[in-house]
């Protein structure tokens, strides 16, 4: 059986709980939400949850299951709450799993919008020149999955930390999986949307990026993940119910 492991659990849907968890730094990005949009930030991060959520409930032969909880030798994929998961990822695993493999990874597919120019560039550098661009993390959000052993902790359920690990020391005991099994959400409450590297974000660019982002889910499915149609339906619902307060 595959095991998915979501890496961090905040109950969105209780403000005093989500408050008490709201990391200094970003109190002002929530706060500039809520000021710009009547759906609060932290209704809107549990509606998005719950769409990945029901994503997850039609991923066959997998369970979601806290680490603690995840036998050895079991094959762990990481994932965050609001990252999206093929309906066949755990048999395409299987099927192409090799038993010396301690890792295996595949190409990740987004669903954003650009954070800033530099961002912008990169994404149009990477769409035409594809077949000679490398992408900068291995492992990004959810597009890998290793076996749970002694020796590999709770390390690699970050990409950050997976990344390197792939690349350098354990090179030689990943594979890579054909097909685009997973799909990360970027949506504009997640850290990278909301001014990245910055302390805070004005009124004017965050209505921008709503309505980048309102097009977003109205455009058609990239080639290759169309099983993910329907989760983009409902975030196209969801943004349509975010209203701009009156000014």
């Amino acid at each position: 059986m595959l095991y998915i492991c979501v890496r961090r659990t905040v109950e969105w849907r209780d403000e005093e709980a989500f408050r008490a968890q709201l990391k200094p730094a970003f109190a002002p990005k929530v706060a500039a939400w809520n000021d710009a949009f009547t759906m609060p930030f932290h209704e809107f991060r549990h509606r998005v949850r719950e769409i990945a959520r029901t994503n997850l409930a039609t991923v066959r032969g997998a369970s979601c299951a806290a680490w603690d909880d995840i036998p050895e030798g079991a094959l762990v994929v990481p994932i965050d709450d609001d990252d999206w998961l093929a309906p066949g990822v755990g048999e395409t695993l299987e099927a192409a799993r090799d038993p010396h493999a301690l890792g295996h990874y595949w190409t990740s597919s987004y669903l954003e919008v650009p954070m800033h120019l530099r961002h912008r560039l990169r994404l149009l550098r990477q769409r035409l020149f594809h077949r000679w661009s490398r992408p900068h993390w291995t492992c990004s959000s959810n597009n890998y999955a290793f076996v749970k052993t002694a020796g590999m902790g709770t390390g690699l359920l970050k990409h950050s930390h997976a990344s390197p690990w792939f690349d350098g020391p354990g090179a030689a005991l990943v594979r890579q999986i054909e097909g685009r099994l997973s799909v990360q959400n970027r949506t504009l409450a997640s850290i990278t949307s909301l001014a990245y590297h910055r302390p805070s974000i004005g009124r004017p660019e965050l209505i921008r990026k709503y309505q980048a982002y309102q097009q977003l889910y109205s455009r058609p499915v990239p080639s290759g993940i169309a099983w993910c149609r329907p989760y983009v339906d409902m975030m196209r619902d969801l943004m349509r119910e975010l209203r701009l307060r009156a000014r």
